[in-house]
């Protein structure tokens, strides 16, 4: 082991690829954090170094690069690890709101985007998600749906069994700010939307009425439409210059 933290590259490493010096390394990182996870805050289950930048990227054996997650959390981070598939779903939904950036992921992919819009969240704390909501048509349960704040109030208005003590998050919240900013839900749900959360709101202004109402919302709306859109044109007119 070097100093700093940094293990000696030049040693024989184990059959997972470590220097002799990572055991010592690990009890660095986890008594730096704690002996805590520092995605959900647990001191109470098997806790491991993740290294913020992976060793296959190039990430060094360093203290500088590791941070302690239990073993349910380190599986959120590695989705396509089988290895972690036993435990992955023990890790709570949303990361603790101190939990550093590299770690502070939602508990899947898919949990980061609005079951209703369908909007990708990047901040955690721009979602909220309501707990095991029915389906009026089938009576079945899922686990939770997860909504933008704009989505959740909108919901949270049109949606009798959707209550304030039904939604839950990694952070404060109140009725007033998702009633706030419910008029920034989009006019219509995603096509993929669950029933539990699939509501339409009335559209006001000309714009909401003419786009975001019609087909053409998916023309304006969509990033990959929009830049199509534009290459198309753009190719239209370098070709009225171009031919004679």
């Amino acid at each position: 082991m070097g100093t700093n933290g940094r293990t000696d590259h030049t040693e024989r490493p184990d059959d997972r690829g470590y220097g002799p010096g990572w055991d010592e390394l690990r009890a660095k990182t986890l008594r730096r954090d704690g002996y805590a996870c520092r995605r959900c805050g647990a001191d109470d289950r098997t806790l491991q170094a993740h290294h913020v930048v992976p060793r296959s990227a190039g990430g060094p054996d360093e203290l500088e690069n590791l941070v302690t997650v239990c073993r349910p959390c380190h599986g959120v981070i590695h989705q396509s690890n089988r290895a972690f598939d036993d435990v992955r779903d023990d890790a709570p939904l949303f990361p603790d709101r101190t939990a550093p950036a590299p770690v502070a992921r939602m508990r899947t992919p898919d949990d980061q985007c609005c079951s209703r819009c369908g909007g990708e969240r990047a901040d955690p704390t721009e979602l909220v998600a309501w707990t095991d909501p029915t389906d009026a048509a089938s009576g079945s349960e899922t686990d939770h749906e997860t909504l933008c704040k704009p989505c959740a109030g909108l919901v949270l208005e049109a949606e009798p069994a959707c209550t304030r003590d039904g939604l839950t998050g990694n952070h404060e919240f109140s009725t007033h700010e998702l009633t706030r900013r419910r008029t920034d839900a989009s006019v219509r749900p995603s096509l993929f939307a669950s029933p539990a959360v699939a509501i339409r709101r009335e559209p006001r202004g000309a714009r909401e009425r003419l786009v975001d109402d019609t087909p053409l919302r998916f023309l304006v709306n969509h990033r990959g439409v929009r830049w199509a859109t534009l290459a198309v044109v753009c190719y239209v007119l370098l070709m009225v210059v171009l031919v004679p």
